[in-house]
């Protein structure tokens, strides 16, 4: 299975082979934002994470701005 994963830098996949997928299908299909860790691999610059774990990115403690209301 591949996750696509996308930041400020672009679009790359992420390798998840089927045992991590069954260990995390709920995080992977429930969850809104996921911290991969693998390794990645970087071939004719298309980069790919092949996925060793997966879990929630929790947002609470997290420093950062208020959003902004342009209006």
């Amino acid at each position: 299975m591949f996750i696509s994963l996308e930041d400020e830098t672009g679009v790359s996949n992420a390798i998840v082979t089927p045992d991590l997928f069954e260990e995390t299908r709920l995080l992977v299909t429930e969850e809104p934002f996921l911290v991969i860790e693998g390794e990645v691999q970087n071939t004719d610059n298309v980069v790919l994470i092949k996925a060793q774990k997966i879990f929630p990115l929790i947002s609470e403690g997290l420093v950062g701005s208020e959003s902004h209301d342009f209006h």
